[in-house]
């Protein structure tokens, strides 16, 4: 099977240690560790690297996102929000990690989307610049159909990548489709993909776990393990009993894909 990820958000109140266990404990490959929960929570460096040297857990870095827009028409909170992604990518060097995933924009007031598209592609070639300096790829998420959001196809990427459009990869989010046609529409129109994230969605409520929504993952995790990518499991939770990371792990057990 594909390699399997973990989104951290899914183990939000955990210790570092206890991340690296529940992964490497459910025969999962790795962690997309958000740089928000990092920060938020405190993690150190250090035990990270203590940690790395007993679990064989790789990792992959999601760039801040919450409360940022990239594409603001506040240019203050464009350069603010640049710059959290730059620190985002500054992690990614600390934790040896090779790429970043990035939420692109959203409109400040809904109106003309693509008025916005400068301003987004204006700040993709500072923040592509920043990855080149650290050697670090930036994978742009392609986000879901809800007012405000516009960078939600891939031929809207590539209105506002334009002449740096091959300099990115793509990250799909399959909770961010509205149905499977929508899933195969962009991976055919799309040559840059570099992963999958999965999770499941209960019609305009998003990222519920995988046995649970519109899709049927037994039947559709087959055809996407064709394309070849790593899938990461996202979704949010903030027990203390990590209940939706485990019925995930659950799944993907039952369905045959991990040991």
């Amino acid at each position: 099977m594909s390699e399997i990820y973990l989104g951290s958000t899914l183990l939000w109140n955990a210790s570092l240690e206890g991340i690296f266990s529940f992964i490497y404990s459910n025969g999962l490959d790795g962690v997309e560790m958000w740089a928000q929960h990092w920060f938020e929570r405190g993690y150190s460096i250090e035990e990270y690297q203590r940690l790395s040297a007993l679990y064989p857990v790789k990792t992959v870095v999601h760039s801040c996102s919450w409360d940022l827009n990239p594409s603001s028409l506040n240019e203050s909170i464009r350069k603010a929000s640049v710059g959290e992604i730059e620190k985002s990518i500054d992690l990614a060097v600390e934790l040896n990690a090779d790429e970043v995933t990035v939420h692109p924009g959203h409109a400040t007031v809904a109106g003309n989307m693509e008025e916005y598209y400068p301003r987004m592609h204006q700040s993709l070639q500072e923040i592509l610049e920043y990855a080149k300096q650290k050697n670090i790829d930036i994978l742009l998420e392609i986000m879901e159909e809800i007012p405000k959001e516009y960078a939600t196809s891939v031929g809207a990427m590539k209105k506002i990548t334009q002449e740096m459009e091959d300099e990115f990869c793509y990250t799909l989010d399959i909770a961010h489709c509205e149905g499977k046609k929508e899933i195969f529409t962009a991976l055919e129109e799309g040559k840059h993909f570099s992963k999958f994230h999965i999770s499941n969605r209960q019609g305009k409520h998003l990222h519920t776990p995988l046995p649970e929504g519109d899709y049927d993952f037994t039947e559709l995790l087959p055809i996407l393990e064709k394309y070849q990518l790593p899938f990461v499991v996202e979704g949010f939770d903030s027990s203390k009993e990590f209940s939706v990371a485990r019925k995930n792990v659950n799944f993907l057990k039952n369905y045959g894909g991990k040991k």
